[in-house]
């Protein structure tokens, strides 16, 4: 299994050194999509693949800290992969690509706890899915925030590179960013309510106010605000991509950073 996913680090690392190459060459209208899509496809094939095995094998889903960051990365290279056949994405793989092979490295040195859960709980697997998918599209959502602030300051500057070329008009890249924070409002409500209000049926114990549940809910809160505020006033620019941030990382601390703490600094 490390073999597999050291492979794709070294993948995830070509796409990213493809992009930035393109990025440098200034090739912004037309990015080779059809170069990077296939090899990207097959990559998150044959990861997919890596983290179904035990699920397929042992009826199992394993939650332990390093399989619980991959399947994040998957879930986040594989909404961008969908998403690149409706939407202009090109500059969002500058980020992602490093983001991805840190990730995957940070996993791979720290594997966790393998803890097991039956699938055959649909409430919790549910739940579980729900929140995992959640956090792909936050990360994405995220991930365009970062390259919103960087356009906003080079028009504040007028200062323009080869990177703001070749990022997609400022607009495009905020719609974009609040349509991938809705999809995944709309997940981590789901989550915040099954894992609150029905935590019995789905945990099968009553709801505790742990660190989790209150950054959870937090979070929540956060991205719940902007959608709203930005609904009633059209509410955009720097601002909003810095709370984006705040929110994902309040997120982050809500589920992955318990992880690991609990499970790499505190061995439990």
């Amino acid at each position: 299994m490390p073999t597999v996913f050291i492979c794709l680090l070294v993948v995830y690392a070509g796409l990213g050194a493809f992009a930035w190459y393109c990025q440098q060459q200034g090739r912004s209208k037309d990015y080779p999509w059809r170069t990077e899509l296939p090899v990207l496809g097959a990559a998150l094939t044959a990861h997919g693949a890596a983290l179904l095995m035990p699920v397929i094998q042992d009826k199992i889903l394993i939650m332990g800290f390093g399989y619980s960051v991959s399947l994040i990365v998957w879930m986040m290279l594989f909404i961008y992969f969908v998403g690149s056949f409706f939407y202009s994405l090109r500059g969002l793989q500058l980020l992602l690509y490093p983001c991805a092979v840190m990730m995957l490295f940070l996993g791979l040195v720290f594997p966790g706890k393998f803890i097991g859960y039956k699938i055959a709980d649909l409430p919790f697997m549910l739940h579980i899915g729900a929140s995992l998918f959640a956090y792909g599209l936050f990360g994405i959502a995220t991930l365009l925030s970062v390259l919103t602030i960087l356009l906003h300051r080079s028009l504040h500057r007028r200062s323009f590179s080869k990177f703001t070329g070749f990022l997609p008009p400022l607009l495009s890249l905020e719609r974009l960013m609040f349509q991938t924070m809705l999809a995944g409002f709309i997940l981590l409500t789901y989550s915040v309510v099954s894992g609150t209000f029905f935590a019995e049926a789905v945990f099968g114990k009553p709801m505790t106010f742990t660190h989790k549940t209150v950054f959870g809910i937090l979070s929540w809160l956060i991205y719940g605000g902007l959608l709203l505020k930005h609904g009633m006033t059209s509410w955009r620019g720097k601002n909003v991509a810095v709370w984006t941030i705040i929110g994902f990382v309040s997120l982050m601390i809500a589920y992955i950073g318990s992880k690991f703490v609990l499970e790499i600094i505190l061995q439990k």
